[in-house]
C-alpha cells in the first residue's frame, strides 16, 4: 500500500504519520506540504491513498482532490481536517473518510480498515471516486481547476495546464486537445463539457467540432459566405474553421466588429 500525507504543516504530517506506521506497517509513505507537490507525485509514483489536509498552500485540499480525480486511476481520498463533525457531513458522503485534528489513533484504525476494504472491493471504489466527482464540481471553487488529463498513444497519461492547450477537436467520436508542446491527446470529456469547463479560460467554440484558445490565435481570415479560417499560433499555423454561427457569437462576446 502507498500512502501520501498532504499538509503544509510539518507536526501534522509527522503525528498522522507516525500513527500509519503503527497501523499499516507494510506501506510506502510519501509526503507533501502544497498542493502543487501533490498532484506532481501523484503522476509521478503509483499512489493508492491521499490524506488530504483542505487547507494548504496554491491550491487546496478541494482543488487538489478534484483534479486527480480526473485521473484515469485516481487514489482513494481521505480529508483530513481541523473542521468539527457537523461541517464535515458533506465529506463523509463523497470522500471514503474523513480525519480531524488532532488525529486519534482508534479512529485512524477505522479509516485503515475502510482503505483495506475499499482497496479489495473495485466496484465500491468505483462508486466513490464517481460520489466524490460529483461533490467536487458542487463544491470547488469556480475556476479552480485549471489542469486537465490527456492520454498519449501509448496509453500514458498526462496532466497539462490550460495554458498550454491549443485546441480541442471532435474526430471520429472521439475528443482530443492539442499542446503547446505538440502533443496530440485523448481526453475523455465531450466537447459540450470541455467547453463549459474551458469558458472561463479564455476558450471558445468556433465550429460544432472545435474549441480554441483565445491566448493562441495568432489571425482570423474572413473565408466565404460568412465563414472564417482561424489561424493557430503554433509552429504549422493551423487553419481552422469557423462557422458563421459561432463567428456571430465571438463577435458578440468580444466586441469584434
Amino acid at each position: 500500500m502507498r500512502i501520501l500525507i498532504a499538509d503544509d504543516e510539518a507536526p501534522a504530517r509527522g503525528e498522522l504519520r507516525y500513527i500509519l506506521e503503527a497501523l499499516a506497517p507494510e506501506a510506502t509513505f510519501y509526503e507533501a506540504t502544497d498542493g502543487g507537490e501533490v498532484l506532481r507525485l501523484v503522476e509521478s509514483e503509483p499512489v493508492d491513498v491521499v490524506f488530504l489536509d483542505i487547507r494548504m498552500p496554491g491550491p487546496d485540499g478541494l482543488e487538489v482532490a478534484a483534479t486527480l480525480m480526473e485521473g484515469p486511476e485516481p487514489p482513494l481520498i481521505v480529508f483530513a481536517t481541523a473542521y468539527d463533525e457537523h461541517a464535515l457531513r458533506a465529506f463523509e458522503l463523497a470522500a471514503l473518510d474523513y480525519v480531524v485534528k488532532p488525529f486519534d489513533e482508534r479512529r485512524l484504525a477505522q479509516t485503515m480498515e475502510r482503505i483495506r476494504r475499499a482497496l479489495g472491493e473495485r466496484a465500491l471504489l468505483a462508486r466513490r471516486r464517481e460520489a466524490l466527482r460529483q461533490y467536487l464540481q458542487e463544491a470547488a471553487p469556480a475556476g479552480g481547476l485549471t489542469k486537465l488529463w490527456g492520454q498519449r498513444e501509448n496509453e500514458n497519461w498526462v496532466l497539462v495546464d490550460y495554458r498550454d492547450l491549443l485546441w480541442a477537436v471532435a474526430e471520429a467520436k472521439r475528443v482530443y486537445v492539442k499542446t503547446r508542446a505538440g502533443d496530440k491527446l485523448l481526453v475523455h470529456h465531450t466537447l459540450k463539457e470541455l467547453e463549459a469547463r474551458l469558458a472561463p479560460h479564455g476558450f471558445v467554440r468556433v465550429h460544432k467540432s472545435y474549441l480554441v484558445n483565445l491566448d493562441h490565435v495568432a489571425e482570423v481570415v474572413p473565408w466565404f459566405s460568412g465563414t472564417y479560417v482561424i489561424r493557430m499560433a503554433d509552429a504549422e499555423r493551423t487553419q481552422i474553421p469557423m462557422s458563421r454561427r459561432y463567428a456571430a457569437r465571438l463577435k458578440k462576446l468580444t466586441g469584434w466588429r
